[in-house]
């Protein structure tokens, strides 16, 4: 016979790893609608699409939940990004002079803007969190 306190952990064990299963499953299953999201988003950016240095897509969080981009800007000011994501419902707050940190309530998506002093470049992360 198999002592109780062992069926217990193993019981306990299993039922965390179908937990943990479920939940990578479904962040596969979301992650093409966050992709599609933070793309139309991205849209909005386009009048400044000419200063675009690079561009990074990555997936972030426990299994993966929370998708982002990284957009790299040269020629270009802090806040000429955020007046033109100003148009939207976005509550900013400054953390200091060289990044700010906004969420759009409608559409769920975290920006954060930084001026990279080194390099002089403007870095925009978009983040999709579920």
């Amino acid at each position: 016979m198999i002592p109780l306190s062992f069926k217990m952990i193993l019981g306990f064990a299993l039922i965390c790893m179908i937990i943990i299963s479920l939940m990578t499953v479904a962040a596969i299953i979301n992650r093409p609608k966050q992709i599609q999201q933070l793309e139309a988003y991205e849209q909005k950016l386009t009048s400044i699409s000419a200063h675009k240095v690079s561009e990074d897509h990555y997936a972030t969080g426990r299994n993966g939940q929370v998708y982002n981009f990284k957009i790299t800007y040269e020629s270009i000011t802090l806040e000429e990004v955020k007046n033109i994501l100003s148009e939207e419902k976005i509550n900013w707050r400054e953390v200091n002079k060289s990044q700010l940190i906004g969420y759009d309530v409608d559409d769920n998506i975290g920006v954060d803007i930084t001026h990279d002093i080194n390099t002089k470049a403007i870095i925009v992360k978009l983040e999709k969190d579920r």
